[in-house]
This record gives structure tokens, sequence and C-alpha cells, in this order.
């Protein structure tokens, strides 16, 4: 899965089924405690993975779909197109539906007897943490349907409120302080489409903050790589020509480059792996 997200092709392995994935728990917490029933990597998302699957399954579909239909092979091309249409539709049913299980006592009061007990508040802050890393995959997936498989405009409102709000809950991820192991690809995703200056800065508070737990080259590339995206998605934008086509169609190529992060990680020669 993480190859498949990191590198534009289809999943090797099958996608799991319902109740597959099962939380593995971090060693270190009692069976009584609500981490107990958190996956140590995926957190609160082991739900979600099945729908994350078939996400990155779409792009390998819609490059084959897009090969027949180049290729002139119009009986390929119609069963590839429904299958596609089909499966997208699925997976964004799923992504809306989704929500994660969330523990008892992220729903109590503060004051509540037991959440004050000893480590309640750290456990609690751990809960928030895992809980909006989950929610970050949520949001970035929709916005990765939406702009890298649907080919909507990087300024399409749904890009854009998708990528605001996974943003916003990878930096509660790493306020609360908790895991950050898996933060990648969602952070990553939603900040190559960030747009405004809001939103950037809420990027680079998040990549801040990992960097500075992990320390990881991997996190410095990412980061390096979404400023110069950045970078030339808003040289390109801004560009003018006399004629004003010229202008419009640099604006369609970006609007065309939904990965263009890849583009720029070629350019820059270093590989990026979410995970």
């Amino acid at each position: 899965m993480i190859a498949a997200l990191s590198f534009g092709t289809a999943p090797l392995s099958n996608a799991p089924g319902a109740g597959g994935l099962q939380p593995f728990p971090p060693l270190d917490v009692p069976p009584a405690s609500p981490l107990s029933s958190v996956d140590t990597l995926l957190g609160m998302a082991t739900t979600l993975w099945p729908t994350i699957h078939r996400l990155s399954s779409l792009l390998a579909l819609k490059q084959q779909l897009e090969a027949a239909v180049a290729c002139g092979q119009a009986t390929k091309a119609a069963f590839l197109r429904s299958e596609f249409e089909s499966t997208s539709t699925a997976v964004e049913t799923a992504l809306k539906r989704w929500q994660p299980t969330i523990p008892p006592c992220l729903l109590v009061d503060e004051q509540d007897g037991d959440a004050v007990r000893v480590g309640a508040v750290e456990e609690r802050a751990r809960l928030q943490s895992i809980l909006n890393n989950a929610l970050a995959y949520r949001d970035s997936a929709l916005m990765f349907l939406y702009r890298s498989i649907h080919g909507y405009s990087r300024r399409h409102a749904l890009v854009q409120r998708h990528a605001h709000v996974a943003l916003t809950h990878c930096v509660a991820t790493v306020s609360h302080a908790g895991p950050m192991s898996a933060l990648l690809w969602p952070l990553f995703v939603a900040a190559c489409e960030a747009v405004s200056l809001g939103d950037r800065d809420l990027a680079r508070q998040a990549f801040v903050a990992v960097h500075r737990r992990q320390g990881m080259t991997n996190i410095e590339r990412a980061w390096l790589i979404v400023q110069e995206v950045w970078r030339r998605a808003d040289l390109m934008e801004h560009m003018r020509a006399p004629a004003g086509q010229h202008d419009r169609d640099l604006v369609s190529l970006v609007d065309r480059r939904p990965d263009l992060w890849r583009r720029v990680s070629q350019d820059m020669g270093v590989t990026i792996v979410f995970g």
C-alpha cells in the first residue's frame, strides 16, 4: 500500500476484507487502556484502510482506460470506464460515510473522575492525536480522489475544502504530540495542493513538528518538494503572456498535472516513500 501511494502504482496485495485488519496496540499500554484497541501504525484508521487500498488502485485503472482510449480499443475502454466509474463512486461514498470509532474517554468532559487519573491526560492527548491522524487520512483521500483521479482543478472548491480540513487535522495531530509515523502521506498530498497562505502555514507547522520529532531525511525532502511544487504552480499560474492564450494554457497545464510533485521529485533526483 505504501509503495502504491508513493509510486503511483497498483497495490501488489489484494484489498483486506472486512475485519481483516485487527488493531495491533502499542506494547506499553495496559489492557484496560483505550489505547489497547488502537493500532500501532494505522491508529484509528484500520477500518478506513480497505477503502484507501481501492483508492490507490484507481490511478492505475485510470491509466489503463486512457491507454485503451488512445489505442482506439473501444470495447476494452467501455469495460474499463464502467469499472473506473463504479469503483470511484463506491470509494467516494465510503470515504464520506466513514467515521473512526472514538474511545469513550474522548466523549466525556475532562473534569470527569475517570479523566483525571494518573496518566489520563497524556493518554487523552495521545488519543486526540491518533484520532486527528485518521481524520486527516479521510480528507486527504477525498482530496486525492477529486484532484488526482477525477482531475479537478487545484482551485476547485472540493479540492481546497478537503486540503484545508486535512491540514487542520495534521496540525491537531502534531499539537497533541501523539504518534506521527503514519502522517506523511495525508500531510504531503494535502500540502502540495495548498493555495492560501493560511493553508500553507498549516502545512509548515505540521512539517516542522514532524521533522522535529522524527528528524528523518524523508520528511525533510518531502517538505522541500512541497515548497518547490508551490513555487512552480504559482509561477505557472501567474505568468502573463501578451496574447493571453499562453497564460490560459499554463494554468491548464497546472490543472492537468495533479501529481506535479512527481515531476518535481524526478527533477530533484529524490524519492519520497510515505512510510
